[in-house]
């Protein structure tokens, strides 16, 4: 199960982004209050706001539909909750562990660049005015209740640069107003009209924005292309009062040029190619596995582990010969077995052990172990040490976290 259906369950996702996705906005209620505590907590938020120097522009306050002067003491962060203000955390998958598995693993669902915010407001107080967002969200209630009024969109697909204060506010009432309790979800469809008020009791929710490219992305991508042409490049003729002729002639051979690009059908490809290499989170550190040394620390038992933010896909292009593709890399993989690439792929973690089970004839020294610290090399795979299980012990008192389940897609 994908993390999308996860986290839309038991809604189906593929009727989701069939008939949901993009035009109406969808509250799905929850049976399991606790569905979402495994990604973020009250104890995550304190870590946050304890450990980590976040940025001004990564935090910030605001009550009543305005944002609050900036400030780095946590004694006027209480100050500011006690008084109503709700506090906004951006930026929340680049430091939480849980969470930014979350946003890697929806990057693949959607297809687009995933981010993850949080938000915390106090009972019975309204942070925003209503507003919309210029891309896709979904809402993950962790803790509390928040009642929310979704209304229709005024602008159709609105851009970055076409903001809702800029706009008249909807005149007809909500299409859909609901309460968020714990482990319930909310999307909001790009453009669509929101704003939300929390209940009796503090809320803690998670947003996911979605940043679905567009047409207009596509022009922008064809700019890039064509600065690579000269004649793009070329100053167009002087204006002259009563003669364009010559500017004229120079647009309609930029022209007629631009539809001799657009009919070449590798010119879409590349374009579709980009989209599916760009905006993955980076392959994650691995050190000192990765500059050659505690690759192999328990022999035998060594466990490894992929990389938690990424899903894996592999092509088989001929006989002992296979394509990897992990987020943005992509590597070829030659004289490998079938079994042991089946085997490998679809496991969350293994040991050397497991490779001769999987692959009985292939030498230790000569085939398994080169092959594992070309992995390792190239940031696909993680050592796993006893600190790692340590670590994660500790995390998981403070979070909650618990790991979201590797999943690869083999032989696509």
């Amino acid at each position: 199960m994908n993390i999308l259906q996860q986290l839309l369950w038991p809604y189906p996702a593929e009727q989701f982004l069939n008939q949901d996705w993009q035009h109406k906005g969808l509250h799905i209620a929850a049976d399991d209050p606790g569905k979402f505590h495994s990604l973020f907590s009250w104890d995550a938020l304190n870590y946050l706001l304890n450990y980590h120097k976040l940025p001004e522009s990564d935090l910030r306050f605001s009550k009543e539909g305005k944002s609050l002067p900036h400030s780095r003491d946590p004694r006027d962060w209480g100050d500011r909750l006690r008084d109503g203000a709700t506090l906004v955390v951006n930026g929340v998958h680049h430091r939480i562990p849980s969470v930014a598995k979350l946003a890697g693993h929806l990057r693949d669902d959607f297809g687009y660049e995933t981010h993850v915010n949080l938000y915390c407001s106090p009972a019975s107080q309204q942070g925003f005015d209503c507003h919309y967002d210029t891309h896709d969200v979904l809402i993950l209630q962790i803790e509390g209740e928040k009642k929310w009024f979704v209304y229709q969109e005024t602008v159709p697909d609105p851009t970055r640069n076409m903001p809702s204060s800029e706009e008249l506010k909807p005149q007809q009432p909500p299409y859909l107003e609901c309460v968020l309790q714990a482990g319930d979800l909310l999307y909001i469809p790009r453009g669509h009209w929101h704003y939300a008020i929390a209940c009796e009791q503090p809320s803690l929710h998670l947003t996911v924005g979605i940043e679905a490219q567009t047409g207009l992305d596509w022009l922008d991508w064809l700019k890039n292309e064509l600065q690579n042409s000269e004649a793009w490049r070329v100053r167009l003729p002087a204006i002259e009062e009563n003669n364009q002729n010559a500017l004229e002639q120079q647009l309609n051979s930029l022209r007629q040029h631009l539809i001799e690009v657009l009919d070449q059908p590798e010119f879409m490809h590349r374009f579709i190619q980009q989209l599916g290499h760009r905006n993955y989170p980076p392959l994650p550190v691995s050190l000192p596995a990765q500059i050659g040394a505690g690759i192999f620390p328990n022999l035998l038992m060594t466990r490894y582990a992929w990389s938690p933010l990424h899903r894996i896909r592999v092509k088989q292009l001929n006989d002992q010969h296979y394509q990897v593709k992990i987020g943005s890399k992509q590597f070829d993989l030659k004289g490998i077995p079938e079994a042991l690439i089946e085997n490998i792929f679809n496991q969350d973690e293994f040991c050397l052990i497991d490779l001769a089970d999987w692959a009985p004839d292939l030498d230790l020294e000569v085939d398994i172990e080169p092959l594992l610290k070309h992995l390792v090399f190239e940031g696909v795979l993680q050592v796993k040490t006893d600190c790692d299980l340590h670590c994660s012990e500790i995390f998981e008192n403070i979070s909650g976290f618990k790991p979201i389940a590797h999943t690869s897609n083999c032989f696509d």
